[in-house]
């Protein structure tokens, strides 16, 4: 039951995270519009009740919660870092407000969406299930790009397999990351200025280029958030290093997401 409960807080903030991330006032009144978009006086009333404003700090947001007795969330999920606890922890208070019916009925709106779905009840679900099968999404490998400190690549060797905890340990290092198909990789690289030095001589803070290849890994292509990158690790969660090489600059690096 707690797992599932978890999982569902899960599915919600990765669908609002894209939205919230980069906000510095008005989360919570955000997440709960995002989550209510189908019932926005729903979500102005709760908003209303509890004073949660469009120019709310994070701190006004983190009032609210602390105002929750034995708050039951304590537990984090593993795949989140530091940054993104605070913001996880605000849509956990968005959750409460509007119910487990509004959050699991928000979670399964974006997925009948993601699916091309559009299913309100029975019959249109039943109707739905009668229709010809979507083509499945062809498996594709891609090419996860990241620039990072040499000491977080000391173990890394070329060739060699790398498995889901390194690559997200890699993520959460890289001050840059491009995640995008093999071919359009090998035209990225031309642009980098990259030399010839061995890694476990230079600088522990040198910036170091890694490329690994990850099969079956569509779901990742082009995805421009650090947390939905890791989320999106194909089944297997594993890869493989093509690629280590210092960095003499940063330029080139013009394709790739900062963070």
């Amino acid at each position: 039951m707690v797992n599932r409960y978890l999982q569902d807080l899960d599915d919600v903030f990765y669908y609002v995270y894209p939205c919230i991330k980069d906000l510095d006032c008005g989360v919570l009144h955000k997440v709960l519009y995002i989550i209510l978009d189908n019932e926005p006086e729903k979500a102005e009333y709760i908003s209303n009740r509890y004073g949660i404003t469009e120019s709310a700090t994070k701190h006004d947001d983190q009032v609210i919660l602390d105002s929750l007795s034995n708050n039951p969330f304590r537990a984090m999920p593993k795949l989140f870092n530091s940054d993104t606890k605070e913001l996880f922890l605000i849509v956990v208070v968005a959750c409460l407000l509007v119910g487990s019916i509004g959050y699991i009925q928000f979670i399964q709106r974006r997925k009948n969406k993601e699916r091309g779905g559009n299913a309100k009840n029975i019959q249109q679900s039943v109707a739905v299930s009668l229709q010809p099968l979507a083509p499945t999404q062809q498996s594709l490998t891609v090419a996860l790009c990241l620039v990072v400190p040499a000491y977080v690549v000391n173990k890394l060797k070329e060739q060699y397999p790398i498995d889901a905890d390194e690559i997200e340990n890699l993520i959460d290092n890289a001050s840059y990351f491009l995640c995008t198909k093999v071919a359009d990789a090998e035209l990225v690289k031309q642009r980098l200025d990259l030399i010839e030095e061995n890694i476990l001589t230079v600088g522990e803070r040198r910036e170091v280029y890694v490329r690994i290849h990850i099969a079956d890994g569509q779901e990742m292509l082009d995805k421009t958030v650090p947390y939905i990158l890791k989320r999106n690790l194909p089944s297997h969660r594993q890869g493989v290093v093509k690629q280590l090489a210092c960095l003499g600059d940063l330029s080139g690096l013009e394709k790739f997401n900062r963070v």
